[in-house]
This record gives C-alpha cells, sequence and structure tokens, in this order.
C-alpha cells in the first residue's frame, strides 16, 4: 500500500483518519477499563459511533483514500478482536480468522474488497451485499 497516494502524507492528517486514531485510543481505554462496565460500554460504544462517522466524513469532504479504508478496517479488527477475547475464552480463534481475511483481502484486493465478492458463495455475497451495510452483514 502506497501512503502517498492523494496529497503524500497530508492523507495522514485527513479528518476521517484522525478519527479513527481516536477510536485505535477509545478501543485501548475501553480495554484498560472492562471490568468496570460502567466505563467500558460508553467508551466501546463512542468508538463504535465514529466507526460510522468516519465513513461518512470522509465521502463528505471527499477525504477518501487506500490508507483511510486500511485504517478503518484494522480499528474494526482490533475493536472486534479485543470484545471476543473479553467475552469468550475461544474468542482468540474468531479473532484470528478475522485477520487472516484481512489480510488476504487487502493484499490482493486492495481498497475495491467489499464489492469484490460476486464469485463467492451465497452468503458470503448476501453478508457483503452494498459494502457489508445491511442487516445480514452487520
Amino acid at each position: 500500500m502506497r501512503l502517498r497516494s492523494r496529497g503524500g502524507r497530508k492523507v495522514m492528517l485527513y479528518w476521517p483518519n484522525i478519527i479513527g486514531y481516536i477510536r485505535i485510543i477509545l478501543v485501548f481505554a475501553a480495554w484498560a477499563v472492562h471490568q468496570s462496565p460502567a466505563a467500558f460500554v460508553p467508551l466501546y460504544t463512542l468508538a463504535s459511533i465514529l466507526d460510522g462517522v468516519d465513513g461518512w466524513l470522509a465521502r463528505k469532504l471527499g477525504q477518501t483514500s487506500m490508507f483511510g479504508a486500511w485504517l478503518d478496517v484494522l480499528v474494526d479488527n482490533l475493536s472486534r478482536s479485543m470484545l471476543w477475547s473479553l467475552l469468550f475464552q475461544w474468542g482468540w480463534l474468531v479473532s484470528t480468522l478475522e485477520w487472516c481475511v484481512f489480510v488476504c483481502n487487502h493484499s490482493t484486493r486492495g481498497p475495491d474488497w467489499k464489492s469484490s465478492f460476486s464469485r463467492s458463495p451465497r452468503l458470503i455475497r448476501a453478508i457483503m451485499a452494498n459494502g457489508n451495510q445491511l442487516v445480514i452483514g452487520t
């Protein structure tokens, strides 16, 4: 992946990417206080809400980038990995599978990974329909 696409290093300071960095801080803060649901839930919820805001803002400001797409999925996986690991003893297994899918898809399909499932099995196509924005994808 090239970080220098569309604006060089400036892309790292796009507002949606700054929101991504804030999400990383929120996820680690939630993990640090995971023993206290009163602290954990608001931090994790805010990180999840910001997940929708960064994509909307990227499109609104015209600040979409390969780096931003990669960062968004990275933070999503980091967030879910932490949650899976805290909720279930075998959560590491689900997390590992998600990371493998992330690495394989981004290395072969790049930023278009969400729209490249036309030859996948029917269930996968249903989950990924409309860029994974349907209820079944959630």
